[in-house]
């Protein structure tokens, strides 16, 4: 009965570790007086990395994300995009097409 316990644990630390690139994310946030904002991060293969970012509603929201394999890329499968934003929290995610490891510079524009 013991071991069933303590592989149940293990079994939960492995599936709950896996899982946790899926749901992490970033907040960007905008220094006083500025409309733009970088982030530089790294994601495993084929993963993905979640940002959240407040912003009015209405406003324009653009990015960039650039990697030297180019490899990492917004969700959608572009290195650029652009949208209106929804009040409070709006979400942006990049994407690792590739199969190793790579590091990303993200950088996003918001108009005032």
């Amino acid at each position: 009965m013991k071991s069933k316990k303590i592989i149940l644990a293990a079994l939960c630390v492995v599936i709950l570790s896996a899982g946790s690139e899926l749901y992490a994310q970033t907040r960007i946030r905008f220094a006083r007086g500025r409309t733009s904002a970088t982030a530089s991060g790294v994601v495993g293969a084929r993963g993905t990395r979640r940002y959240v970012l407040g912003a009015k509603q209405g406003q324009q929201l653009s990015g960039n994300v650039s990697s030297r394999n180019g490899c990492v890329k917004f969700t959608e499968g572009s290195t650029s995009m652009s949208f209106t934003t929804d009040s409070g929290n709006n979400w942006i995610s990049v994407t690792n097409y590739c199969r190793s490891t790579t590091s990303f510079v993200l950088t996003v524009s918001i108009n005032y």
